[in-house]
């Protein structure tokens, strides 16, 4: 009996996982009003946060990444503690990290905090993503191995896209925003 439990989570697991990667046309759809209220309590755009969630886990809330990720914005653990150290609260429970609510208050304060960290600098996004995936201490880590200079940061990241994905992803969820004021105009 045991054997069926385990062989039945597993398989749930990995149906997940490959539902996740094989929905590369996802789309924000049952979430997008928790996106677009928590997004403008940071002063972020929700288009761009949703390009965002895309790229981490295709808008599945269950998503579990290879380094331990979790959910819709793939939270690592350090990034919880982080945010509950921020907020003064209890660090969430796990299985509490995968609600969508939970996991984008946290996720989004995470992308804001990137945000704020290059500010000022002339590639802020790019670099904002590449500390929202890798963290900071690794970003920071890098640049020093670059110098100090940021583009050859940059340089370096760029052949991963993954910061190319999402902004493209952002002008697409952008232009179908443009769509539809268009024929509602109409």
């Amino acid at each position: 009996m045991n054997r069926f439990f385990a062989f039945a989570g597993l398989f749930l697991f990995f149906a997940m996982s490959y539902a996740a990667e094989a929905n590369t046309t996802a789309v924000p759809g049952k979430f997008s009003d928790q996106i677009e209220s928590i997004s403008l309590q940071y002063g972020l755009n929700p288009r761009f946060v949703q390009a965002v969630i895309w790229r981490e886990s295709r808008f599945n809330e269950y998503a579990r990444g290879s380094h331990g990720e979790i959910g819709l914005m793939q939270l690592k653990m350090s990034t919880v503690r982080d945010w509950a150290k921020a907020h003064k609260r209890c660090i969430p429970a796990t299985s509490s990290i995968y609600d969508a609510e939970v996991n984008l208050h946290i996720g989004i304060w995470r992308l804001d905090q990137a945000m704020k960290n290059w500010e000022g600098y002339p590639d802020q996004v790019s670099l904002a993503l590449f500390e929202y995936n890798a963290g900071r201490t690794a970003i920071l880590r890098r640049l020093a191995h670059c110098g100090g200079d940021v583009s050859l940061l940059i340089n370096s990241y760029r052949s991963g896209n993954y910061a190319s994905e999402i902004l493209e992803k952002y002008k697409e969820y952008s232009r179908q925003d443009e769509t539809e004021l268009e024929i509602a105009q109409f």
